[in-house]
């Protein structure tokens, strides 16, 4: 069961990375911006989420994974578009 939600919480989070990089592509910002707002648009909403349940510190900061996946997803949406 650990193993299904975290593949679910992985493909969340490289759809929001991806969703981040196609409006930076769309503003046509550079990469780094496009790196940014891939990060910020996909832990964003995961990191809101467990403040409002009290589960600190937010996994986010916990595990670099999920900053890691939604960079690489961002960059690689980025060079593909």
């Amino acid at each position: 069961m650990q193993t299904v939600l975290l593949i679910f919480d992985i493909m969340g989070t490289i759809a929001f990375a991806v969703s981040g990089a196609l409006v930076a592509v769309r503003r046509r910002m550079d990469v780094f911006g496009a790196a940014v707002l891939a990060i910020v648009t996909a832990t964003g909403g995961g990191i809101l989420r467990d403040l409002l349940i009290g589960d600190l510190p937010p996994q986010a900061f916990r595990d670099p994974l999920y900053v890691a996946i939604s960079a690489g997803a961002g960059l690689i949406c980025f060079f593909v578009v």
